[in-house]
Formats: C-alpha cells, sequence, structure tokens
C-alpha cells in the first residue's frame, strides 16, 4: 500500500485562456469566503501572479489550499490538501478529487463560457520529497494501486504517466481519461458516495 504524501494536489486545467485576468479571481475568491462557496474554513485570498509560472491567486484554507495556478504555462484550478488527509492513498486521492472538482465546477459558475476546464484530465503532485523522490521507479511502485483508482474515480478506463522527467521537480502524475468527455456530475456522486462509506 502506498504511503499518504504529506500534501496533496489535484488541477485541472483551462481548455482555453480566459478572457478573465488573474486579478478578476481575486474578488471571486473574496466572495467564496464570505458565502461559504467552497467546504472548509476559508481564511483569506493572496496574489502571487508576479511570480513566473507560480501559483497564481491562492484562496488559503483551513486544511487545503485553492489556487487560480499559473504554473507550467497551463492555467488551471490546483486543489492542495494540506493536512487531515485519508491513512490510504485512495480515499486521499477521492478527496481531493472531489473538492477539486467542486471548485472548479464552482469558478465555471462565475464566469460561463469564458472559464471552462478539461475535466478528461488532472494532474497529480505528491506534495512530500521524502516518500516520492521523483523517479520513473516511484511511479512504477505505485501505478496499479493509482490507476485502479483513478479508473474508479472516473468510472472509465484511465492512462497514468509521470508528469516531469527532471529529478529536482516534484513527483507529479497526469492522468487522463480514454474519452472524449466525462460526466462531471456522476463523478462528484461517485467521490461522495465512497467518502461517506470511508
Amino acid at each position: 500500500m502506498a504511503t499518504v504524501p504529506k500534501r496533496l494536489g489535484v488541477k485541472f486545467s483551462l481548455i482555453r485562456e480566459p478572457q478573465l485576468q488573474p486579478l478578476d479571481i481575486v474578488p471571486i475568491f473574496q466572495r467564496w469566503i464570505q458565502q461559504h462557496t467552497v467546504d472548509g474554513m476559508l481564511i483569506d485570498v493572496i496574489d502571487y501572479k508576479h511570480v513566473p509560472n507560480g501559483p497564481g491567486i491562492v484562496l488559503i484554507a483551513d486544511e487545503a489550499d485553492f489556487a487560480y495556478d499559473l504554473g507550467d504555462g497551463q492555467i488551471g484550478l490546483h486543489y492542495i490538501r494540506k493536512r487531515s488527509l485519508p491513512g490510504d492513498l485512495p480515499s486521499a486521492l477521492r478527496q481531493c478529487f472531489f473538492y477539486a472538482l467542486q471548485a472548479a465546477r464552482a469558478l465555471e459558475a462565475e464566469a460561463p463560457g469564458d472559464i471552462a476546464f478539461d475535466f478528461t484530465s488532472a494532474k497529480i503532485s505528491f506534495l512530500d520529497r521524502m516518500h516520492y523522490r521523483n523517479e520513473a521507479a516511484k511511479l512504477d511502485e505505485i501505478r496499479a494501486e493509482l490507476a485502479g483508482c483513478i479508473a474508479d474515480i472516473y468510472g472509465a478506463p484511465t492512462e497514468v504517466t509521470r508528469e516531469y522527467d527532471d529529478p529536482r521537480r516534484l513527483f507529479a502524475v497526469r492522468c487522463r481519461a480514454q474519452a472524449a468527455d466525462v460526466d462531471v456530475a456522476a463523478m462528484m456522486e461517485r467521490l461522495q458516495a465512497s467518502m461517506q462509506k470511508a
């Protein structure tokens, strides 16, 4: 059984660059705090858009952070769970996917037709260099457990590949559903049901 990392992230990228600018996300995230739009104790909004390929605009929460992420030249919603992760990797992945999907759908609702995510693909970041060195052998070690869980989340066959070859980068994988489109509502229902059983 794979070790649960100290922090775990799931990022969905936008299909295309929106008209909305990163600075426009600040008041949206501030309103999320006031209206409790997403789950968790939401604390503050930090502007990191001056950092090249950085985290962009970050909504800091108690257990997790939500970033309008500009990294790797791909704008997206990056949910990073930083504490209270479940005790096994499949459960931790399901939790992170659920909250990442929840936030991405909420952001799409803020700018219909402008912000649109590619939900057929997700980047999963393992923010724990002690247990997850960025090596091909690490993916080989966890591939079966990871691929099985991701396929359950999507309800369809998926492909899992290592995101970065450079060992200096964080260990991250790209999962891609082998389908032209996915039913996000059905994904969330499956995830919520599995989280309630846990």
